[in-house]
Protein backbone atom coordinates (compact mmCIF):
# COMPACT_ATOMS: atom_id res chain seq x y z
CA UNK A 1 0.00 0.00 0.00
CA UNK A 2 1.24 3.47 -0.90
CA UNK A 3 1.78 6.12 1.78
CA UNK A 4 -0.88 8.80 2.21
CA UNK A 5 1.57 11.42 1.00
CA UNK A 6 2.09 9.48 -2.23
CA UNK A 7 -1.65 8.95 -2.69
CA UNK A 8 -2.41 12.66 -2.26
CA UNK A 9 0.31 13.48 -4.76
CA UNK A 10 -1.04 10.99 -7.31
CA UNK A 11 -4.52 12.50 -7.01
CA UNK A 12 -3.05 16.03 -7.24
CA UNK A 13 -4.51 17.04 -3.91
CA UNK A 14 -3.47 20.69 -3.49
CA UNK A 15 -3.58 23.24 -0.64
CA UNK A 16 -6.60 24.72 -2.40
CA UNK A 17 -8.39 21.43 -1.85
CA UNK A 18 -7.73 21.70 1.88
CA UNK A 19 -9.41 25.10 1.88
CA UNK A 20 -12.32 23.73 -0.13
CA UNK A 21 -12.73 20.92 2.39
CA UNK A 22 -13.43 23.49 5.09
CA UNK A 23 -16.25 24.94 3.01
CA UNK A 24 -17.53 21.49 2.10
CA UNK A 25 -17.58 20.66 5.80
CA UNK A 26 -19.67 23.73 6.57
CA UNK A 27 -22.06 23.02 3.70
CA UNK A 28 -22.53 19.24 3.98
CA UNK A 29 -22.02 18.17 7.59
CA UNK A 30 -25.34 19.70 8.73
CA UNK A 31 -26.98 17.04 6.55
CA UNK A 32 -25.13 14.12 8.19
CA UNK A 33 -28.20 12.77 9.95
CA UNK A 34 -30.27 13.01 6.80
CA UNK A 35 -27.50 11.27 4.86
CA UNK A 36 -27.49 8.45 7.43
CA UNK A 37 -31.23 7.91 6.97
CA UNK A 38 -31.06 8.06 3.16
CA UNK A 39 -28.03 5.80 3.06
CA UNK A 40 -29.82 3.24 5.24
CA UNK A 41 -32.77 3.36 2.83
CA UNK A 42 -30.34 2.78 -0.05
CA UNK A 43 -28.85 -0.27 1.69
CA UNK A 44 -32.29 -1.72 2.43
CA UNK A 45 -33.15 -1.72 -1.29
CA UNK A 46 -30.85 -4.70 -1.89
CA UNK A 47 -31.51 -7.94 0.04
CA UNK A 48 -27.76 -8.68 0.22
CA UNK A 49 -26.99 -5.48 2.14
CA UNK A 50 -30.33 -5.44 3.97
CA UNK A 51 -29.36 -8.76 5.57
CA UNK A 52 -26.82 -6.91 7.73
CA UNK A 53 -29.54 -4.82 9.44
CA UNK A 54 -31.93 -7.24 11.12
CA UNK A 55 -32.16 -5.30 14.38
CA UNK A 56 -32.71 -1.66 15.32
CA UNK A 57 -29.37 -1.70 17.12
CA UNK A 58 -27.58 -2.70 13.90
CA UNK A 59 -29.39 0.07 12.00
CA UNK A 60 -28.44 2.76 14.51
CA UNK A 61 -24.86 1.54 14.68
CA UNK A 62 -24.55 1.71 10.90
CA UNK A 63 -26.00 5.22 10.81
CA UNK A 64 -23.53 6.40 13.45
CA UNK A 65 -20.70 4.73 11.53
CA UNK A 66 -21.52 6.43 8.23
CA UNK A 67 -21.99 9.80 9.99
CA UNK A 68 -18.62 9.44 11.72
CA UNK A 69 -16.91 8.55 8.43
CA UNK A 70 -18.72 11.40 6.64
CA UNK A 71 -17.45 13.89 9.22
CA UNK A 72 -13.89 12.58 8.89
CA UNK A 73 -14.17 12.85 5.11
CA UNK A 74 -13.98 16.65 5.40
CA UNK A 75 -12.38 17.28 8.80
CA UNK A 76 -9.73 14.56 9.22
CA UNK A 77 -6.09 15.26 8.58
CA UNK A 78 -5.08 13.17 5.59
CA UNK A 79 -1.97 11.60 7.10
CA UNK A 80 -0.71 8.08 7.72
CA UNK A 81 -2.99 7.61 10.72
CA UNK A 82 -6.05 8.43 8.61
CA UNK A 83 -4.75 6.01 5.97
CA UNK A 84 -4.70 3.24 8.56
CA UNK A 85 -8.28 4.05 9.60
CA UNK A 86 -9.46 3.75 5.99
CA UNK A 87 -7.55 0.50 5.58
CA UNK A 88 -9.27 -0.89 8.66
CA UNK A 89 -12.66 -0.10 7.09
CA UNK A 90 -11.73 -2.20 4.06
CA UNK A 91 -10.60 -5.11 6.24
CA UNK A 92 -13.83 -4.99 8.25
CA UNK A 93 -15.83 -5.26 5.02
CA UNK A 94 -13.91 -8.44 4.14
CA UNK A 95 -14.38 -9.79 7.67
CA UNK A 96 -18.17 -9.44 7.54
CA UNK A 97 -18.24 -10.93 4.02
CA UNK A 98 -19.44 -7.81 2.17
CA UNK A 99 -18.82 -7.92 -1.56
CA UNK A 100 -16.55 -5.10 -2.81
CA UNK A 101 -19.19 -4.17 -5.38
CA UNK A 102 -21.37 -2.71 -2.60
CA UNK A 103 -18.53 -0.51 -1.35
CA UNK A 104 -18.24 1.10 -4.77
CA UNK A 105 -22.01 1.39 -5.13
CA UNK A 106 -22.24 3.04 -1.70
CA UNK A 107 -19.57 5.56 -2.60
CA UNK A 108 -21.47 6.37 -5.79
CA UNK A 109 -24.62 7.00 -3.74
CA UNK A 110 -22.78 9.31 -1.34
CA UNK A 111 -21.17 11.17 -4.24
CA UNK A 112 -24.56 11.77 -5.87
CA UNK A 113 -26.07 12.85 -2.57
CA UNK A 114 -23.31 15.39 -1.88
CA UNK A 115 -23.36 16.82 -5.42
CA UNK A 116 -27.13 17.20 -5.19
CA UNK A 117 -26.72 19.16 -1.96
CA UNK A 118 -24.00 21.34 -3.44
CA UNK A 119 -26.23 22.11 -6.42
CA UNK A 120 -28.89 23.40 -4.08
CA UNK A 121 -26.57 25.18 -1.62
CA UNK A 122 -24.02 26.87 -3.91
CA UNK A 123 -25.40 29.33 -6.44
CA UNK A 124 -22.15 30.27 -8.16
CA UNK A 125 -21.53 27.60 -10.85
CA UNK A 126 -17.78 28.23 -10.98
CA UNK A 127 -17.39 27.92 -7.23
CA UNK A 128 -19.69 24.90 -7.17
CA UNK A 129 -17.62 23.17 -9.84
CA UNK A 130 -14.46 23.82 -7.84
CA UNK A 131 -16.04 22.29 -4.73
CA UNK A 132 -17.32 19.30 -6.70
CA UNK A 133 -13.82 18.61 -8.01
CA UNK A 134 -12.45 18.60 -4.47
CA UNK A 135 -15.33 16.41 -3.34
CA UNK A 136 -14.65 13.91 -6.12
CA UNK A 137 -10.96 13.92 -5.31
CA UNK A 138 -11.37 13.08 -1.62
CA UNK A 139 -14.08 10.52 -2.32
CA UNK A 140 -11.80 8.83 -4.86
CA UNK A 141 -8.95 8.83 -2.34
CA UNK A 142 -11.15 7.22 0.31
CA UNK A 143 -12.49 4.65 -2.15
CA UNK A 144 -9.00 3.89 -3.42
CA UNK A 145 -7.60 3.18 0.04
CA UNK A 146 -10.61 1.13 1.17
CA UNK A 147 -10.80 -1.01 -1.96
CA UNK A 148 -7.02 -1.54 -1.98
CA UNK A 149 -7.04 -2.77 1.60
CA UNK A 150 -10.15 -4.78 0.75
CA UNK A 151 -8.29 -6.57 -2.03
CA UNK A 152 -5.24 -7.14 0.17
CA UNK A 153 -7.40 -8.65 2.92
CA UNK A 154 -9.17 -10.91 0.41
CA UNK A 155 -5.84 -12.02 -1.07
CA UNK A 156 -4.55 -12.88 2.40
CA UNK A 157 -7.59 -15.09 2.93
CA UNK A 158 -7.04 -16.77 -0.43
CA UNK A 159 -3.31 -17.22 0.15
CA UNK A 160 -3.93 -18.63 3.62
CA UNK A 161 -6.42 -21.18 2.33
CA UNK A 162 -4.16 -21.95 -0.63
CA UNK A 163 -1.16 -22.44 1.65
CA UNK A 164 -3.20 -24.66 3.99
CA UNK A 165 -4.51 -26.65 1.05
CA UNK A 166 -0.97 -27.01 -0.32
CA UNK A 167 0.38 -28.38 2.96
CA UNK A 168 -2.59 -30.72 3.47
CA UNK A 169 -2.24 -32.13 -0.03
CA UNK A 170 1.54 -32.45 0.39
CA UNK A 171 1.28 -34.33 3.68
CA UNK A 172 -1.59 -36.47 2.36
CA UNK A 173 0.56 -37.45 -0.61
CA UNK A 174 3.43 -38.36 1.70
CA UNK A 175 1.09 -40.39 3.90
CA UNK A 176 -0.35 -42.24 0.91
CA UNK A 177 3.12 -42.97 -0.42
CA UNK A 178 4.18 -44.30 2.97
CA UNK A 179 1.07 -46.48 3.21
CA UNK A 180 1.70 -47.80 -0.31
CA UNK A 181 5.25 -48.74 0.67
CA UNK A 182 3.88 -50.44 3.79
CA UNK A 183 1.40 -52.31 1.61
CA UNK A 184 4.23 -53.35 -0.68
CA UNK A 185 6.20 -54.65 2.31
CA UNK A 186 3.16 -56.59 3.51
CA UNK A 187 2.68 -58.16 0.07
CA UNK A 188 6.33 -59.20 -0.05
CA UNK A 189 6.06 -60.85 3.38
CA UNK A 190 2.83 -62.62 2.39
CA UNK A 191 4.37 -63.75 -0.90
CA UNK A 192 7.28 -65.20 1.03
CA UNK A 193 4.81 -66.96 3.32
CA UNK A 194 2.92 -68.42 0.35
CA UNK A 195 6.22 -69.56 -1.16
CA UNK A 196 6.93 -71.34 2.12
CA UNK A 197 3.45 -72.91 2.01
CA UNK A 198 4.11 -74.14 -1.54
CA UNK A 199 7.39 -75.68 -0.45
CA UNK A 200 5.59 -77.36 2.46
CA UNK A 201 2.91 -78.78 0.13
CA UNK A 202 5.55 -80.11 -2.26
CA UNK A 203 7.36 -81.83 0.63
CA UNK A 204 4.03 -83.25 1.78
CA UNK A 205 3.43 -84.63 -1.71
CA UNK A 206 6.85 -86.27 -1.76
CA UNK A 207 6.70 -87.71 1.75
CA UNK A 208 3.01 -88.50 2.25
CA UNK A 209 0.20 -88.75 -0.30
CA UNK A 210 1.25 -87.71 -3.78
CA UNK A 211 -2.26 -86.99 -5.12
CA UNK A 212 -3.38 -84.87 -2.16
CA UNK A 213 -0.05 -83.12 -1.94
CA UNK A 214 -0.02 -82.22 -5.64
CA UNK A 215 -3.51 -80.73 -5.48
CA UNK A 216 -2.59 -78.69 -2.37
CA UNK A 217 0.64 -77.60 -4.01
CA UNK A 218 -1.29 -76.57 -7.11
CA UNK A 219 -3.61 -74.45 -4.96
CA UNK A 220 -0.63 -72.82 -3.21
CA UNK A 221 0.97 -72.24 -6.59
CA UNK A 222 -2.14 -70.39 -7.77
CA UNK A 223 -2.06 -68.21 -4.65
CA UNK A 224 1.62 -67.49 -5.20
CA UNK A 225 0.89 -66.54 -8.79
CA UNK A 226 -1.85 -64.21 -7.52
CA UNK A 227 0.54 -62.63 -5.01
CA UNK A 228 2.94 -61.94 -7.89
CA UNK A 229 0.06 -60.26 -9.76
CA UNK A 230 -0.72 -58.10 -6.71
CA UNK A 231 2.94 -57.16 -6.32
CA UNK A 232 3.15 -56.28 -10.01
CA UNK A 233 0.00 -54.12 -9.76
CA UNK A 234 1.34 -52.33 -6.67
CA UNK A 235 4.70 -51.64 -8.34
CA UNK A 236 2.91 -50.20 -11.37
CA UNK A 237 0.77 -48.06 -9.09
CA UNK A 238 3.83 -46.70 -7.26
CA UNK A 239 5.36 -45.84 -10.63
CA UNK A 240 2.29 -43.79 -11.53
CA UNK A 241 0.30 -46.46 -13.35
CA UNK A 242 -3.47 -46.78 -13.14
CA UNK A 243 -5.12 -48.84 -10.45
CA UNK A 244 -6.61 -52.13 -11.79
CA UNK A 245 -9.78 -53.52 -10.23
CA UNK A 246 -9.46 -56.64 -12.39
CA UNK A 247 -6.63 -58.00 -10.28
CA UNK A 248 -8.95 -58.39 -7.28
CA UNK A 249 -11.44 -60.36 -9.37
CA UNK A 250 -8.51 -62.56 -10.42
CA UNK A 251 -7.67 -63.05 -6.74
CA UNK A 252 -11.26 -64.10 -6.01
CA UNK A 253 -11.19 -66.52 -8.96
CA UNK A 254 -8.02 -68.13 -7.66
CA UNK A 255 -9.55 -68.42 -4.19
CA UNK A 256 -12.62 -70.19 -5.62
CA UNK A 257 -10.47 -72.51 -7.75
CA UNK A 258 -8.41 -73.45 -4.70
CA UNK A 259 -11.66 -74.06 -2.79
CA UNK A 260 -12.69 -76.47 -5.54
CA UNK A 261 -9.38 -78.32 -5.20
CA UNK A 262 -9.77 -78.57 -1.44
CA UNK A 263 -13.42 -79.63 -1.79
CA UNK A 264 -12.35 -82.36 -4.20
CA UNK A 265 -9.84 -83.68 -1.68
CA UNK A 266 -12.29 -83.53 1.24
CA UNK A 267 -15.08 -85.05 -0.90
CA UNK A 268 -17.64 -82.36 -0.19
CA UNK A 269 -21.33 -82.71 -1.02
CA UNK A 270 -22.71 -81.99 -4.48
CA UNK A 271 -24.47 -78.85 -3.25
CA UNK A 272 -21.14 -77.43 -2.07
CA UNK A 273 -19.58 -78.11 -5.46
CA UNK A 274 -22.58 -76.53 -7.21
CA UNK A 275 -22.29 -73.35 -5.13
CA UNK A 276 -18.55 -73.10 -5.72
CA UNK A 277 -18.96 -73.63 -9.47
CA UNK A 278 -21.82 -71.09 -9.57
CA UNK A 279 -19.69 -68.50 -7.77
CA UNK A 280 -16.81 -69.29 -10.12
CA UNK A 281 -19.04 -68.71 -13.15
CA UNK A 282 -20.28 -65.37 -11.79
CA UNK A 283 -16.73 -64.22 -11.15
CA UNK A 284 -15.77 -65.40 -14.63
CA UNK A 285 -18.48 -63.20 -16.16
CA UNK A 286 -17.37 -60.21 -14.05
CA UNK A 287 -13.76 -60.85 -15.06
CA UNK A 288 -14.75 -61.00 -18.74
CA UNK A 289 -16.72 -57.73 -18.53
CA UNK A 290 -13.88 -55.97 -16.71
CA UNK A 291 -11.50 -57.18 -19.41
CA UNK A 292 -13.62 -55.30 -21.96
CA UNK A 293 -13.45 -51.95 -20.16
CA UNK A 294 -10.11 -52.38 -18.35
CA UNK A 295 -7.57 -53.89 -20.77
CA UNK A 296 -4.60 -55.56 -19.15
CA UNK A 297 -1.38 -53.55 -19.30
CA UNK A 298 1.62 -55.10 -21.01
CA UNK A 299 4.54 -56.41 -19.07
Amino acid sequence: MESMESILKNYRFMPADEENMKELSALLLPFSEELGDDFYGFLMEDPNTAAYFRTEEAVEKRKRTIQHWFKGLFTAKYDQRHLMRLQRIGRVHVKIGLNGHYVNASMSFIRSYCISRLNSEVADPVRRQDLVETLNRILDINLDVMTSSYREAELKKVFLSHRLEFWLVRWAERLMHGLNLLLMLGLVILAAGVAGLLASDILYALRETLETGVIKALGSLLILWMMIELLHTQVEHLRGGRFRVQVFVELALVAFIRKLFVAAIDEKEAVTFALLIGGLLVLGVVFYLLGKVEPRSGR
